[in-house]
């Protein structure tokens, strides 16, 4: 009988060395980690606004226009007068004219003759056959550009110096 007690005690002694953490047998290994500390630094920020004095930029804006007088003509097309208001723009140039002459064709067809004005005087005398000298002297510093034949612009008085266009191009 002493074969099996000393094969029970060989095997209590095994069990014993591979017991768990809580025996007092048991060894533990501890690691220490330093703590790792990050200072980020921002430098600080600035925001500079410039406010410009009382006056925006000038913004670009398209001319307002009526049509003064419209003559009808179903052969052709129509004739029609153009009259910009002045007070809807600050500076015009040709491309102004052109887009206005432009709309006027797109928005009120059939328009084969246009003639562009921006004064009433010059819109009551650009049709007029035979124009006395007031209306001449409305004509020349108020008449700005004509549509002949539906597509080619002709630039008079201030933009003579522009030529033509032709329209759609």
């Amino acid at each position: 009988m002493k074969p099996r007690i000393l094969i029970f005690a060989a095997t209590a002694l095994v069990l014993a060395s591979c017991s768990s953490a809580s025996d007092e047998t048991s060894t533990t290994t501890s690691t220490t980690v330093a703590p790792t500390t990050t200072t980020t630094t921002v430098a600080p920020t600035t925001t500079t606004t410039t406010v410009a004095p009382t006056s925006a930029p000038a913004v670009p804006t398209f001319p307002e226009y009526r049509i003064a007088e419209r003559v009808v003509s179903p052969e052709t097309g129509d004739t029609v007068v153009l009259l910009l208001d002045p007070a809807s723009y600050t500076t015009l140039s040709d491309l102004d004219i052109y887009d206005v002459i432009a709309d006027a064709v797109d928005r009120f067809p059939p328009i084969f003759e246009a003639h562009v004005v921006d004064s009433p005087e010059a819109a009551d005398s650009v049709l007029v056959e035979e124009p006395d000298e007031a209306q001449l002297a409305a004509l020349e510093n108020n008449y700005l550009a004509r549509l002949e034949e539906g597509f080619r612009i002709v630039y008079l008085g201030l933009f003579e110096d522009s030529g033509t266009a032709v329209l759609g191009s």
